[in-house]
């Protein structure tokens, strides 16, 4: 397929658009479930930085009260964040390898290992839609549950 720079560009921008969406939209989302930690670790006195995500997120679970666990189903929501999460990560670090009028291949460098490391996600338009869709919904979870951990703190 010899496409020409404008036909390139007309096919880049949908992913470029919900990649742009994931980037600005995730900080929001973080920003609550850090507000959420800071609730709670102010009521237990452990002042302890998480930093990564699935600590911050383990702590939230592992510390939600036992009143506001029996009206969320707290693995499912901790399973889409990170789903979303790992998707926003791959976006916003990785590299365009190729993409299509279906199908964007991402290579994002693995820091986990000692060697130099490239790993390739394979995304089609179903899938990273669905990340940008989850937004919405994981900032208005992450809000309630703030808003009510807010209010038991101030009862």
């Amino acid at each position: 397929m010899n496409l020409d720079t404008s036909e390139k560009q007309k096919l880049l921008e949908p992913w470029l658009s919900v990649i742009g969406l994931l980037t600005v939209m995730w900080t929001p989302i973080e920003r609550k479930i850090d507000e959420c930690v800071f609730l709670l670790s102010s009521s237990t006195g452990n002042g302890k930085k998480r930093l990564s995500l699935n600590r911050k997120l383990d702590y939230i679970k592992q510390c939600l009260p036992q009143a506001m666990v029996c009206n969320l189903d707290i693995d499912e929501i901790i399973q889409l964040t990170k789903v979303t999460a790992q998707v926003r990560d791959v976006c916003v670090h990785g590299v365009i390898d190729s993409y299509g009028d279906n199908k964007m291949v991402i290579g994002k460098v693995q820091g986990i290992s000692d060697d130099f490391h490239i790993e390739m996600f394979t995304y089609d338009q179903a899938r990273l839609f669905s990340a940008g869709n989850n937004l919405n919904v994981l900032y208005e979870i992450w809000e309630k549950v703030y808003t009510d951990l807010s209010a038991s703190a101030g009862s």
